[in-house]
């Protein structure tokens, strides 16, 4: 995959760093307003347990943060900020992403589970009794949604970079 001159960086920065830091913030800031009170959480409750929690995490760290990114993305490649993608520089299996927003956004969501529960359960059943310390969910809940962010997001990005009108005109003529 050949990217155009900046995207690397562009994505790196913008949609790596930056995302890290707003989606470790932003799960602490659900986690203590859905947790605070309570010296524990439990594992495995399907209402208010950690291993739910983080199982919807998988699902919707991505979805949303494919409606959210995919219209910056565009309005930064519209207006010149980052170069477009051509369709033809994104591996097969991206290419598979190329769909109307919200469906794009439940296509990640599904990857985000179908990818990471098997490894959510394998950490809940190394790392927690009955119930985990809400401390130690909180930092969990963190480090994952950042560290998931951190691939998610420029993964949206690059998807969202090939939606350019130049795109959209080469793929009708191909």
């Amino acid at each position: 995959m050949i990217l155009p001159p900046g995207v690397v960086r562009y994505l790196v920065v913008g949609q790596a760093i930056i995302p890290f830091f707003i989606n470790v913030a932003v799960n602490v800031v659900l986690g203590v307003l859905a947790f605070s009170g309570s010296e524990t959480v439990p594992t495995w409750a399907t209402d208010k347990g950690a291993v739910a929690d983080s199982i919807g995490t998988c699902f919707f760290l991505p979805f949303i943060t494919c409606l959210i990114a995919t219209p910056i993305v565009r309005r930064h490649v519209a207006r010149g900020v980052v170069r477009p993608v051509a369709i033809g520089d994104l591996p097969g299996w991206m290419l598979l992403f190329r769909q109307p927003s919200f469906l794009r956004a439940i296509m990640f969501g599904i990857a985000g589970l179908m990818t990471l529960s098997g490894p959510v359960f394998a950490v809940y059943r190394v790392l927690a009794d009955e119930t985990i310390p809400t401390g130690s969910f909180l930092v969990i809940k963190a480090a994952f949604a950042g560290s998931f962010g951190v691939f998610a997001t420029p993964l949206i990005a690059l998807v969202a970079m090939t939606d350019s009108e130049v795109n959209a005109s080469e793929a009708v003529r191909h």
